[in-house]
């Protein structure tokens, strides 16, 4: 079984000690992923107020060192200063926390659409507004089509007459 309790982030229904019956042999980063459950991964990059604390503190430095300076020899030095503020602050903007960008991270699951009435036209719903094939996250049906509402019931028959 998973390190942890897997919730359908749609319907609130747990994963069962059934769902991870046939998971013994699944490997790699989701083998504790029991079939027929989504995993969604949501990903946000943003910046890092540390990094934006840090070129605010640069700036600072530069316009006081250059304010100390004549202003006809300042265009003779603004590159040796601001060469000598890169290398003192180049440690600190090489530490993980002080990346530009920072990325989060949130995963969801979604449980198989037929363990709860209405579910699968939540997925549908879900699917329409992210602008997701909804046939991906619902199973095929016993005709062969996916998901419920029959979409591509044109496609299968129109196949099967080319090819007969």
């Amino acid at each position: 079984m998973a390190d942890h309790q897997i919730v359908c982030a749609l319907s609130g229904v747990l994963a069962t000690e059934d769902d991870y019956a046939d998971t013994d042999d699944y490997t790699g980063d989701d083998a504790d992923l029991p079939e027929g459950w989504v995993k969604l991964v949501v990903t946000t990059r943003r910046s890092n107020p540390a990094w934006e604390a840090v070129q605010e503190v640069k700036e600072i430095t530069a316009m006081n060192l250059l304010g100390q300076v004549p202003e006809d020899a300042r265009a003779d030095v603004e590159a040796a200063v601001m060469l000598q503020i890169e290398a003192q602050f180049a440690a600190l903007e090489a530490r993980p926390e002080y990346a530009r960008t920072l990325l989060d991270s949130q995963t969801l699951y979604i449980a198989p659409s037929e363990r709860v009435n209405g579910l699968s036209e939540e997925i549908t719903s879900l699917c329409e507004t992210l602008g997701l094939d909804a046939g991906f996250l619902l199973p095929e049906d016993e005709d062969g089509d996916e998901g419920e509402d029959g979409d591509n019931a044109d496609q299968t028959d129109a196949g099967e007459a080319a090819a007969g």
